[in-house]
């Protein structure tokens, strides 16, 4: 009796232990937190779906070139908890959009907040800057 209780300890510590880059979610370290980007853009898409939000966008870089960014926001549960919708971005809308963008300097960025057209402030839900949220 006791081998098999053994037996099954063994297992479910060994089902727990393989288990647990399941439940892992990748980290911000990506993103350079110190640095913060405001840029004023035209929303190319939106997506809405897990694991992440992704806001596509296009804005002139420091020499005027247009370059295509995309920032994750939260997950859609936790955006809608703070009043976002499906709908929440439009491609053509033109925005004023707050990120940390990555470091290795790829056109991607931790949302943390924009302006919409109709001047509403969307704060990020899940992600980015808490102070902003």
């Amino acid at each position: 009796m006791k081998t098999k209780w053994m037996v099954m300890l063994v297992m479910a510590v060994a089902a727990a232990l393989v288990s647990a880059p399941a439940f892992a979610h990748h980290g911000r370290v990506g993103y350079d937190n110190e640095k913060v980007l405001t840029l004023k853009a035209t929303v190319t898409g939106f997506e809405w779906s897990n694991p992440h939000v992704q806001i596509h966008f296009d804005a002139p870089d420091e020499s005027g070139k247009m370059q295509h960014w995309t920032a994750e926001a939260g997950n859609p549960f936790a955006e809608s908890r703070i009043g976002w919708t499906k709908d929440e971005f439009k491609p053509g809308d033109q925005i004023t959009i707050t990120f940390h963008p990555a470091k290795n300097g790829n056109g991607v960025g931790l949302f943390m907040k924009a302006t919409l057209p109709d001047g509403k402030v969307a704060g990020g839900g899940g992600a980015g800057n808490p102070e902003t949220n």
